[in-house]
């Protein structure tokens, strides 16, 4: 895949908004709220999901994210698309601090450690730490990709691992060629045999630093 064509945009485009603290629970609940249930980026979330397992195995770390409960046309939905909105507008003009948007009620009540809006609005994705909210929770927000790569599966995989990564704990980096690059280079860049873009080794060492045994018992 070729970061920098039209189809690559869409990866590279995703940033987290603010440095991720990680999700301490051994098991990590996941929410997904979807348009319709029929949503295109719904089977690419649950890849992205089973992707993380899979490297949390490898790692032998104590954490795991859960099977994905997917709720379909929700009735808090609008509210928590205009605080992404809120939140997306933030990233680019608004101050922190008091002026940080304040989590609604519709999004703290909801029954998850990460909760993730398949968004009906073509803003940028994104990993929020939810503000004055502990333990710590997060809000992930997935773009509705417009044009000729809506329904690329690759694209959106590849979107809500690189977030979750975020919700796991880890930061960007500078390698152009693997999953939590920020930002990406144009760049030839190939997934491995998991089918996605690869971990860094300094990516590894986070992981076991921050979930594993000896991290989870502090």
């Amino acid at each position: 895949m070729r970061l920098g064509s039209p189809r690559a945009i869409v990866l590279t485009a995703v940033l987290i908004l603010w440095a991720a603290l990680p999700v301490w629970a051994a098991d990590t609940s996941i929410v997904v709220l979807a348009p319709t249930a029929t949503d295109d980026r719904l089977e690419p979330s649950r890849q992205a999901v089973a992707f993380w397992n899979d490297r949390l195995d490898e790692l032998g770390v104590d954490a795991e994210l859960t099977e994905p409960v997917v709720v379909v046309d929700s009735p808090v939905a609008r509210e928590l698309e205009n605080y992404a909105r809120q939140v997306a507008t933030r990233a680019v003009g608004l101050p922190g601090g008091a002026f940080e948007p304040a989590p609604p009620a519709a999004l703290t009540d909801l029954d998850g450690d990460i909760i993730v809006l398949l968004s009906r609005q073509d803003i940028m994705s994104f990993t929020w730490p939810m503000p004055r909210v502990s333990p710590p929770r997060y809000f992930v927000v997935v773009r509705a990709v417009r044009g000729p790569y809506r329904n690329d599966a690759m694209v959106s995989r590849h979107v809500v691992a690189h977030e979750l990564g975020h919700a796991l704990g880890l930061d960007h980096n500078a390698e152009p060629h693997t999953l939590m690059c920020g930002p990406c280079q144009p760049l030839t860049a190939v997934p491995d045999a998991t089918g996605f873009l690869p971990l860094t080794d300094g990516d590894r060492a986070r992981l076991r630093g921050l979930h594993g045994r000896q991290a989870s018992s502090r």
